[in-house]
């Protein structure tokens, strides 16, 4: 029921935030992006290989990267660092609307693209994804999320080989957005 609740919430304040701030859109393929912002989940111990590579992956490709990851904990380990953070619950009110001291830091950098390796509904990180300013949002289908530029569906990849299963983490999200941002030219 209190999920319900938080995505009621999260629905109307999607479509408020839209409606009030409209956003340059334009695509931006991956050779054209200079600087993205990673949203990711964070896993329990917040070590992160998986999302650590990435990032690396990333900067050795000469992108200026943000990584912000959510964890639902009440406290956790990781210092915040000015391009690596892990929010938890205390940063973030009762419908997990994060703390307006994160979203106004986001109002004030532009990034080029933002890649979101969520599997799941983690409203925080998709209030992020909302509120940051970037030209060209990336990430999987998510019924809800209607403010998203290049969507990858993923629902169907297992249906045909049960034997063989993916196992669909961020690093095959990860890597299906790059293969379609390296694939896809545009014309600006």
């Amino acid at each position: 029921m209190f999920e319900k609740i938080k995505q009621y919430f999260f629905k109307r304040s999607v479509k408020k935030f839209i409606q009030d701030n409209p956003r340059e859109k334009r695509f931006v393929n991956y050779n054209k992006a200079k600087s993205i912002l990673v949203l990711f989940e964070s896993d329990y111990s917040e070590k992160n290989p998986r999302i650590r590579r990435i990032i690396k992956k990333l900067t050795d490709d000469g992108k200026k990267v943000m990584a912000w990851g959510f964890i639902d904990k009440k406290e956790i380990k990781t210092a915040i660092l000015p391009d690596f953070r892990i929010l938890h619950q205390k940063d973030a009110d009762f419908f997990y609307k994060p703390k307006d001291t994160f979203l106004n830091e986001l109002k004030d950098q532009q990034f080029d693209l933002l890649i979101d390796l969520t599997n799941g509904d983690i409203i925080p990180l998709q209030y992020i994804a909302l509120y940051s300013n970037v030209y060209c949002k990336s990430g999987i289908k998510k019924p809800e999320l209607n403010f998203y530029d290049l969507l990858i569906d993923i629902s169907n990849v297992n249906e045909y080989d049960t034997e063989n299963p993916i196992e669909l983490d961020a690093t095959y999200i990860y890597e299906q957005i790059i293969f379609y941002l390296k694939k896809i030219e545009s014309a600006d």
